[in-house]
């Protein structure tokens, strides 16, 4: 039983020393922070997957951003953004806006209108939107992820 326990924490070990064992990166507590105040978060979920081997966590909110339409509510979330320092790396208006933060390295966000995520499609988003009574024009989908 000993040299079992011995054998695996020099397994451990040697995997942590070769950086094989590398703990995912998760944006910084205050990037959600800041997602929560672009108005009331309707859901939120955790994804966790893989691009190549790099593990990549991603933060995803449907967030009711107040506007009439779901090109007005992509507008009102970025607007939000642009003035707590977030800087857009892509803009594909209508649909997604891109956005990078110069106060946290590496975090990213990707806003886009509700009609274009997979979210709106599951069937656990849509009874917790029709639930709540939001109008789905109201709501954005925003990403939250470590990138570069």
């Amino acid at each position: 039983m000993r040299k079992q326990r011995v054998t695996a924490i020099a397994l451990a070990l040697s995997l942590l020393a070769g950086g094989c064992a590398r703990a995912p990166e998760v944006v910084d507590p205050g990037v959600l922070e800041e997602v929560g105040k672009i108005g009331t978060i309707v859901w939120k979920d955790r994804y966790t997957g893989l691009s190549g081997t790099e593990t990549i966590v991603t933060d995803i909110f449907l967030v009711d951003a107040g506007g009439e339409t779901q090109e007005a509510s992509l507008k009102k979330a970025v607007a939000f953004l642009h003035g707590r320092g977030w800087v857009t790396s892509l803009d594909d208006s209508p649909d997604n806006v891109w956005l990078q933060s110069p106060k946290w390295k590496g975090a990213n966000l990707a806003v886009s209108s509700l009609r274009d995520t997979p979210e709106y499609g599951r069937p656990e988003v849509k009874q917790t939107v029709e639930r709540q009574g939001v109008k789905p024009e109201a709501l954005v989908s925003v990403s939250a992820y470590v990138g570069w």
